[in-house]
């Protein structure tokens, strides 16, 4: 039966899963944050467990090389600080970028983050009446490129609202 399941949940289907899996919640904080059934889902903790636990889940295998993915990694002991190399420049990083499972580690990374920061941004909106309208193109922003959007809504907020203070 694991085994079964380590075939299924191959780094395709991680990566299909996770990208299909944030599309009806972006839609839903998109065209309608305020209803029950958003804050329902986007207000509470199982999405960022799921994403967390697939993300550790990966990031396991990435250091520890010896389950469902070790084909994909280095077999040295030694190769788990090579993880951290991303640190010591852009080539370094590139170079890590090579290595499928290290792209999708980073890939849960950004959905978890630009997912977090939707809901941060609809949740922001609705406390200062921003009409939802308004937070369309920013919230389109973030899903693709989290810190525009971010400075877009931010921007926006201090047009409209009034508000920008850096201790909310």
């Amino acid at each position: 039966m694991l085994e079964t399941i380590k075939d299924f949940f191959t780094l395709e289907m991680i990566y299909q899963f996770a990208n299909i899996g944030v599309i009806p919640l972006w839609l839903l904080i998109i065209f309608f944050p305020s209803s029950k059934i958003t804050q329902g889902l986007v207000n509470n903790l199982f999405i960022p467990f799921i994403l967390a636990l697939t993300y550790g889940y990966l990031a396991f295998e990435q250091i520890y090389p010896s389950g469902a993915f070790e084909n994909l990694i280095k077999k040295d002991p030694l190769d788990v600080l090579n993880n951290f190399r991303l640190y010591l420049g852009l080539d370094e990083l590139m170079s890590l970028m090579d290595n499928t499972l290290f792209v999708l580690i980073f890939w849960i990374h950004f959905l978890t983050l630009s997912l977090f920061l939707g809901v941060w941004i609809a949740n922001d909106a609705i406390r200062l009446n921003i009409h939802k309208y308004i937070v369309i193109f920013p919230l389109i922003l973030t899903y693709f490129s989290g810190p525009v959007g971010l400075f877009l809504y931010l921007f926006l907020r201090l047009l409209i609202a009034q508000k920008l203070k850096l201790h909310e």
